[in-house]
């Protein structure tokens, strides 16, 4: 492939690229850590992907911590949105509106065939210089982002750049069908094109980044308009669900490094809104509030939210928090009933059994935790999440083994193979060498994953 002038991806390189690409998102320390945000973009991602061209193509969507606008799609399927972008949007839809672009500039496989342009490289070294460009860009270190991931020339860098805007209008058509037909609005593409355009003006050199690899002209905002009124004329209801709301929040509060700035931000917005219009505002101040350390005024304003909608996990899982971080034993109680009780209603919700394992954990109920994570593992799908707060609550009860076999499924299920092995080669290590059972197990998975490994590899020939 290296000495060739030009490279045919199959699906399966394309899955190696992605696998690779993920794998070194994953490494970089980017990626928002927060369970509840990744499982709502996961979700919102997988909306779109089930009413697309090829809803059987694996996704990877990934939260970056960066204020930069920017998202990005490769092959493989790895979309990632920055947090930057996230706060932008003002509606679900407009950020349904850019994972419905990537996602199409996926199933059309616009970036497989720029790839394919690409000369004397192999595929290690396409898929780290992706990855290192991309994440690059996260960290405001440079790289013009996808567009310029591949050139090894002027001339060739521009034709790329025709290419890519050749197939943004295809991406645009392509990405409002799977939004129309996963029932957002439209409106929401043509509305953040217009609010990135606005915002192109003030800013002179220093444009969103996602300008940079998706260039916005009024032709484009125009075509963009009258397709979504096409449709809405089809369409007789919108989503405008209020997890999108309480998920801007919180990243909002996430994102803010300093806790007195987030709790001013907020107050000023109660200020203004009720509770009952505004709900996220009085969760963000919460949130801020929590930040901030001010445990009682936090649980004051969440336990209000909590009453009035005792059903959602997002004000269940605050609360619960809130009480139990203020480390007193009747508040640790209320903290880990609110916990036991909502996952009575919802024992197989991911975000909640976590938080309650995690809460459990920290109150030194090991026992119970680990308990409750099996059940889970048991009856669903397994989770990486879940292998992490396992391993955690194994290796606090000292029970090394299997705390090492559960952090060799955590890697696994995140795509990282050689750490998986790893942690069952120190698994190994510490087994009694008369336990004979365990040993064969953990030879037997090591073989497996060795073998998968070789399949995923990539060539560098």
């Amino acid at each position: 492939m290296g000495a060739s002038s030009s490279i045919s991806l199959t699906p399966h390189m394309e899955e190696q690229i992605g696998r690779e690409i993920a794998t070194q998102i994953r490494n970089s320390h980017q990626v928002i850590d927060d369970l509840e945000l990744n499982e709502y973009l996961q979700n919102l991602g997988y909306s779109l992907v089930a009413n697309s061209d090829d809803a059987y193509q694996n996704f990877h969507f990934f939260l970056i911590g960066s204020n930069q606008i920017n998202a990005f799609a490769t092959p493989g399927g790895v979309i990632a949105v920055y947090s930057g972008l996230f706060l932008t949007t003002d509606t679900e839809s407009e950020l349904a509106s850019v994972l419905g672009h990537e996602i199409a500039h996926v199933t059309q496989r616009h970036l497989a065939r720029t790839f394919e342009k690409a000369s004397q490289m192999s595929l290690p070294i396409l898929a780290g210089m992706i990855a290192g460009i991309l994440l690059g860009a996260a960290s405001g270190d440079g790289g013009l982002g996808a567009a310029a991931a591949i050139g090894v020339s002027a001339a060739g860098q521009q034709a790329q750049i025709n290419y890519t805007r050749a197939n943004e209008k295809e991406a645009d058509r392509v990405g409002m069908r799977y939004l129309a037909r996963s029932g957002y609005d439209p409106e929401g593409m043509p509305g953040f094109f217009q609010k990135l355009e606005r915002k192109n003006r003030y800013v002179g050199k220093n444009y969103p980044e996602f300008l940079r690899t998706h260039p916005i002209t009024i032709d484009r905002i125009a075509e963009a308009s009258q397709r979504a009124e096409q449709y809405k004329r089809k369409m007789v209801t919108f989503k405008n669900p209020l997890g999108y709301r309480m998920m801007k929040a919180k990243l909002k509060v996430l994102t803010t490094a300093n806790a007195n700035r987030a709790v001013q931000y907020y107050q000023a917005k109660i200020e203004h809104h009720s509770q009952s219009t505004h709900p996220e505002y009085y969760y963000g101040y919460g949130l801020a509030l929590f930040k901030q350390q001010s445990y009682t005024k936090a649980i004051k304003v969440l336990k209000k939210l909590h009453v009035s909608n005792p059903q959602s996990v997002s004000y269940t899982i605050a609360l619960a928090k809130t009480h139990i971080a203020i480390d007193e034993t009747s508040s640790i109680k209320t903290g880990l009933k609110l916990l036991s009780d909502a996952l009575k209603n919802k024992p197989y919700n991911l975000v909640l059994t976590a938080n309650y394992a995690y809460a459990l954990i920290q109150t030194g109920k090991l026992t119970s935790s680990i308990q409750l994570l099996e059940r889970y593992n048991k009856d669903n799908l397994k989770h990486p999440a879940i292998y992490k707060l396992l391993s955690i609550a194994l290796g606090k009860k000292k029970d090394l083994v299997e705390a090492h076999i559960a952090e060799s499924n955590y890697y696994y299920l995140n795509g990282l193979l050689e750490e998986a092995i790893e942690q069952l080669e120190i698994a190994k290590r510490i087994t009694p060498k008369n336990d004979f059972y365990t040993l064969s197990k953990l030879d037997a998975r090591k073989r497996a994953l060795k073998e998968e490994k070789s399949l995923y590899q990539l060539d560098d020939k």
